[in-house]
């Protein structure tokens, strides 16, 4: 038996449907609406964002609460490079940053949007605002990104 080692290239493409279950579903479903939800945890007490059916700490967001819309910039990296998945509209530079709410006792990961020279100023507790999508489908990207609360609210160019 031949050493050779030998590399069939190829592709492989899955269509696929996945449930979310009743507590990310009801969590994607306010998002459609235009609402933001946090899962408080059965065992600790503690709000997640987004909920998740299971928690680290060994319990389940079994209800929903809505969340404070004042989002607040705790840290995060300026991104110069488009990753595969990068949402049509958005350009680098841009920001992935951890985003904290109100009585939320996670941050919650996602883009934020507007000159560079604004996103390098950013400093923890500063103001977001978040920008929803015109046409919401019940999807985290329903939140298209969140622009430091200084600038007014466009869609990226």
């Amino acid at each position: 038996m031949s050493d050779e080692q030998r590399v069939m290239e190829g592709a492989v493409h899955l269509d696929y449907q996945w449930n979310p279950g009743s507590t990310v579903g009801e969590f994607l479903t306010g998002l459609r609406d235009g609402e933001l939800m946090a899962g408080r945890c059965n065992r600790t007490g503690k709000r997640f964002l987004p909920p998740q059916s299971r928690l680290p700490t060994g319990g389940r967001c079994s209800a929903l609460e809505a969340v404070t819309m004042e989002p607040r910039w705790k840290t995060g990296t300026l991104v110069h490079r488009a990753p595969w998945n990068l949402p049509e509209g958005i350009v680098p530079p841009y920001m992935l940053g951890a985003i904290e709410f109100p009585d939320v006792d996670n941050a919650l990961i996602h883009l934020v949007v507007g000159r560079v020279e604004d996103l390098k100023l950013l400093k923890a507790g500063d103001l977001l605002k978040a920008v929803f999508a015109d046409r919401t489908a019940g999807s985290i990207r329903d939140i298209l990104y969140f622009v430091p609360a200084g600038n007014p609210a466009r869609k990226a160019d």
